[in-house]
């Protein structure tokens, strides 16, 4: 007579599961091969040098205006627009990469484009007029100056 026991083999799964992500990562095996990672194997990283898929952003909070720093690396200012509102902000960008290279037994020439959108939600209204952006070394800076409200006056009323 055997017991069966369920969660024991799942137990086995997840151990499996854990070293094969481990292997992917770290780019050995337990019997020391090397597994074809992308720079051993001269392809691409496009995650690491390229284009990700939505700009990492800070929303910073001033006395006078809201700030919002994107990263935006390897994207020209002409291939970047900016719309705000009184309580939004949209930000898009466009990436084009070519790259030609001719030696003596071939020819290579790849097109790379990409795009993405990100909005942001602000929590006070702004003077959109009055927003400036700037782009520096793939750094977007949105400053938004605030809408100062008038505090509500309060009148005491003498009853009649």
């Amino acid at each position: 007579m055997v017991l069966c026991d369920p969660f024991g083999d799942l137990y086995y799964v997840k151990r499996d599961i854990g070293r094969m992500f481990d292997e992917f990562w770290t780019g050995t095996v337990k019997e020391r091969r090397e597994l074809p990672a992308p720079e051993r194997a001269k392809l691409p990283l496009e995650r690491e040098k390229g284009f990700t898929a939505v700009a990492t952003a800070d929303l910073i909070d001033r006395k006078d205006a809201l700030v919002i720093r994107a990263e935006i690396p390897g994207v020209t200012k002409d291939n970047i627009k900016v719309n705000v509102t009184e309580d939004r902000v949209n930000v898009s960008a466009r990436l084009e990469r070519k790259k030609e290279e001719k030696e003596d037994n071939y020819y290579c020439y790849e097109r790379k484009y990409g795009a993405w959108q990100r909005s942001f939600s602000l929590p006070e209204r702004v003077k959109s007029e009055q927003a400036k952006a700037k782009y520096k070394d793939g750094i977007l800076e949105i400053t938004l100056p605030k809408i100062q409200e008038e505090k509500e006056k309060e009148k005491e009323l003498k009853i009649e």
